[in-house]
């Protein structure tokens, strides 16, 4: 019999301010950080700021860092948390190039 792999849900890219946790479980979100603890990390990408609590530690990212999580979403009673997955480093990535495909995108 052959085995059976379960997959993951897609990460839906969402805005900080546009995650909803009745509804998300996975998103991915692009900003820059702005605060580190020694297993989080604080995104602000412009819509909204959220912190994302990580099973590791992430010494790895740093202040001022424009970066892409991919982050579970978990319902709380007033609001959600966010559990991190994946941390990409988007240093060398063209924002005004993104921006302006969304736009076309979203006609």
């Amino acid at each position: 019999m052959a085995e059976k792999f379960l997959k993951r849900l897609p990460a839906i890219e969402r805005s900080i301010s546009k995650i909803d946790p009745k509804s998300d479980i996975r998103v991915r979100i692009t900003g820059t950080v702005i605060d580190t603890g020694e297993n989080s990390i604080m995104i602000d990408d412009g819509s909204g700021k959220v912190e994302v609590l990580f099973e590791t530690p992430t010494s790895y990212v740093r202040e001022g860092q424009f970066i892409r999580v991919v982050t579970r979403v978990l319902p709380l009673i007033d609001g959600f948390e966010c559990k991190g997955e994946i941390v990409q480093n988007m240093d060398n990535f063209d924002l005004s190039l993104y921006k302006d495909a969304k736009k076309i995108i979203s006609r």
